[in-house]
């Protein structure tokens, strides 16, 4: 359902819909069948049927379910966007105004994934304030993640992109010398704002720690 809005100052369209399945900490299908990616967060990869899943996946993605199942979302239309794979991509909020990506980001069940196609900067210095604070109080994930294996060891950053890799990564090793930035851990990449690069995540798998 459309509702009309105003936010400020000018009229803008809110959606209330409500949620038909949970994929996992990141990605929702709507009541009417879109596919809604949560803007600016990103969260362990679940099992498939070619690849096994990361650490936390399944509670990360019990904690998004937690969150929106039987209830409506309300998104601002004008926010929202889409990505190359045809998903919607915004920011949802409960009826009562709380952020989803947000409180998936307070609870340690998500990390902060910074894109360049993303422009409000207010919400991703919300985002990465509450990354800082989950990692210090040891919320969901973190602890058993700043302890892994490989956790103490080096990596490198490519700014432009504000990914990083593991030092070994064929990737990694492609990004021009004045694009890299070099990290001491996994603690120090992630409070710098940068999320592990898909192609060679030091993720743990969901069955090894």
């Amino acid at each position: 359902m459309l509702l009309l809005a105003f936010a400020q100052g000018a009229l803008a369209e809110t959606w209330r819909v409500g949620v038909r399945t949970v994929l996992d900490g990141d990605t929702l299908i709507l009541d009417g069948g879109q596919r809604l990616r949560l803007r600016g967060i990103d969260a362990p990869e679940v099992s498939r049927r070619d690849k096994s899943g990361q650490y936390y996946s399944g509670e990360s993605r019990s904690r998004l379910s937690a969150l929106v199942s039987g209830r409506i979302l309300v998104l601002d239309t004008e926010e929202l966007g889409t990505d190359r794979y045809g998903r919607l991509v915004g920011v949802a909020r409960l009826a009562d105004g709380q952020m989803v990506n947000l409180l998936m980001i307070e609870g340690g069940a998500a990390f902060v994934y910074p894109h360049a196609s993303d422009k409000d900067r207010d919400l991703t210095r919300r985002l990465r304030a509450a990354q800082t604070t989950a990692m210090n109080q040891g919320q969901g994930f973190w602890p058993a993640l700043l302890r892994s294996r490989g956790a103490k060891t080096g990596y490198m950053g490519t700014k432009s992109t504000k990914r990083f890799h593991t030092l070994s990564c064929v990737q990694g090793r492609k990004v021009g010398v004045a694009n890299r930035v070099y990290f001491s851990s996994l603690q120090e990449a992630f409070a710098a704002g940068y999320a592990p690069a898909r192609g060679c995540s030091p993720w743990p798998a969901e069955t090894g720690r």
